[in-house]
């Protein structure tokens, strides 16, 4: 029985060795641009932040503009109602 040369052992240990540096530089390739993208993403958070500042203001503007005013029409209207349903007589809907 022969046995096998030498440099078909070499020849195998270089392709494996080759392989396995292969293997860990895509490894630190891709840990190196997952970095970036998390840089990226924690940007992108940032300006999503921001701009959820501006619409909560805009909507609180809008609240202290327009449906304060309303509210306050509506319970002007509730205490003419309820001050005329007195003068007439009129059970509330409370006292059915």
């Amino acid at each position: 029985m022969e046995t096998i040369p030498a440099i078909y052992w070499m020849i195998v240990i270089a392709v494996l060795s080759g392989l396995l540096s292969f293997i860990l530089y895509e490894i630190g390739m891709f840990i190196k641009e997952s970095r970036s993208t998390l840089k990226n993403v924690e940007n992108i958070t940032a300006d999503a932040q921001s701009v959820i500042s501006t619409v909560k203001g805009t909507v609180e503007e809008v609240n202290e503009a327009i449906i304060q005013p309303i509210r306050g029409i509506s319970s002007g209207l509730s205490v003419i109602s309820g001050f005329l349903s007195g003068l007439t007589g009129g059970k509330s809907k409370e006292e059915e």
